[in-house]
């Protein structure tokens, strides 16, 4: 047989069996294929429950909110306001702009951001056939023991060589539509709580900036403080080994001194100590190396008043990113719960290879040409009691989420009144420490006067001076506090993280770019 040339053997084949036949044939198989399964499975309720939200028991106002300031809007969205400005401090402002740029974590988080996104897009991409290039050869012997007369009546065998070989693509598609259909919600849930948990880190980075600023000034006050400490124990000492060398104190008198002198000395250490720590802290939050950090601001200067509105309604913890991750973790319990169910449902198997082939049997034939061929196959378990037991996981799953999720609402209230309750409290003390001061410091003027005017001694000059300084530092502590717990009550209430918010992914400027 003569075999025809590459392009007078498709001539003659039909059309409906070149490349355009096949893939008409092959979708027309597909959709026959997706489209009854998927009408079979819009029409079925074993896709799962579906999601209703948990009726939590949360307050409608807060127990603590008792402090002073501007009432609170009901539509006031939290998570918008940099409430940080509100200090009219740059420095402050701009540690947090560089931490929200450039924070690890962060950077991280928004990492996990592109890993969900990229098994979303893997899970859609289910839906399209994967192909495969493939390619087979064969060789043989064909043993004939016919044709040939037998010599001396024994048969003569003779032998046929022949070659085989086989190209093309080979599309396969196989699927589970149910379970396409839930494992893709349950990437977008995924998705939505990666980016919750990104917001979460943004809220604490901010927290943490604003904090440790807040202590860094205070710390540096209090160094001050107790440098002017040590150098009124110190006249006061030398005041005192005066009197006792002229018999008008007593050694006790000289001991007492020196007790206060080297407690307020051995307190310089840890002060300075805690600089450097809260330095770095903030260097590090800002992806910068450990250094020394320049502060223009005094903690006397920070004001605390109005910071926080009075008033606010229950509704500002709606953005809290925790709460809203709690909840998208609930929804892909309950979809894993259809997840599960799915494994009931049939799974859809096509296979189209086509391509092109040459055989050769020596002695018989020696054709070529194109070919495809069609498969598709369904099945379904019919008895497997271990999907029994994957479904009462996944309810069980659905369960944990669900306790977590009211867990979190729950203190998530809680802390929010905590916070709210220290900042009246700390203003309270705050107040309180204020007045002490301010008496302190009026005594101490009265006596510097008085001795002036001769009607007092100087070490009793001295001795208010010290009580002044004491004072002094107690206001510098509880007016840090007072700002810790406004930082807290912020953090608590989900404010500033949308600030300047990006889910983009910094640039390395190579291969490993996202």
């Amino acid at each position: 047989m003569k075999k025809l040339p590459r392009s007078a053997h498709n001539k003659k084949l039909d059309p409906r069996l070149r490349g355009d036949g096949i893939i008409c044939r092959n979708n027309i198989l597909s959709n026959t294929f997706i489209i009854g399964l998927g009408t079979l499975i819009a029409g079925c309720s074993l896709l799962g429950p579906d999601y209703k939200q948990p009726n939590v028991d949360t307050p409608q106002n807060w127990a603590h909110n008792t402090h002073n300031g501007n009432l609170g809007s009901p539509q006031q969205n939290f998570s918008d306001t940099s409430w940080w400005k509100k200090f009219n401090d740059p420095v402050l402002d701009n540690m947090i702009e560089q931490a929200l740029k450039n924070n690890n974590n962060i950077q991280a988080a928004i990492g996990n951001i592109n890993v969900a996104s990229a098994q979303l897009k893997q899970i859609n991409m289910a839906w399209v056939p994967v192909i495969n290039l493939g390619a087979s050869a064969t060789a043989g012997q064909v043993l004939n023991l016919g044709g040939i007369p037998p010599i001396n009546g024994v048969p003569v065998a003779s032998t046929d060589d022949f070659t085989f070989y086989q190209a093309g693509l080979i599309p396969v598609y196989s699927l589970n539509i149910a379970k396409q259909i839930k494992q893709a919600d349950m990437a977008k849930l995924n998705l939505s709580a990666n980016r919750y948990a990104k917001n979460a880190v943004r809220l604490t980075v901010i927290s943490q900036v604003a904090g440790s600023y807040f202590s860094l000034l205070a710390l540096n006050e209090q160094l001050t403080e107790q440098k002017q400490l040590i150098t009124d124990l110190e006249e006061g000492l030398r005041l005192t080994k005066l009197q006792y060398s002229n018999g008008i104190a007593t050694l006790n008198d000289v001991q007492q001194y020196e007790m206060q002198l080297q407690n307020a000395k051995m307190n310089i250490p840890g002060i300075e100590d805690n600089i450097v720590h809260t330095e770095n802290a903030l260097q590090i939050l800002m992806n910068k190396n450990p250094g020394h950090i320049a502060t223009n601001n005094k903690f006397e200067n920070i004001q605390t008043d109005g910071k926080i509105p009075a008033n606010l309604p229950s509704t500002v913890l709606r953005n809290r990113p925790d709460i809203m991750q709690a909840e998208e973790q609930l929804k892909s319990a309950n979809v894993n719960i259809g997840v599960a169910y799915s494994n009931y449902f049939p799974t859809i198997t096509l296979t189209s290879p086509l391509g092109a082939f040459t055989s050769q049997l020596t002695s018989l034939f020696n054709p070529s040409g194109d070919f495809w061929a069609a498969t598709a196959a369904v099945s379904m378990p019919i008895l497997n009691l271990g999907i029994d037991e994957i479904v009462k996981k996944s309810k069980a799953q659905y369960y944990i989420a669900y306790y977590n999720y009211i867990q979190v609402v729950k203190g998530a209230f809680a802390e929010v009144d905590n916070n709210l309750s220290s900042v009246s409290k700390m203003e309270n003390k705050r107040v309180t420490a204020n007045r002490l001061y301010a008496s302190a410091k009026l005594n101490a003027k009265l006596n510097q006067t008085n001795y002036e005017l001769g009607y007092s001694s100087y070490p009793d000059t001295i001795s208010s001076r010290i009580n002044a300084d004491n004072s002094k530092m107690l206001v510098t502590g509880a007016k840090l506090q007072q700002l810790q717990a406004i930082v807290a009550t912020y953090q608590a209430m989900a404010g500033g993280y949308n600030y300047e918010n990006t889910d983009l992914a910094k640039k390395f400027g190579d291969d490993h770019d996202i």
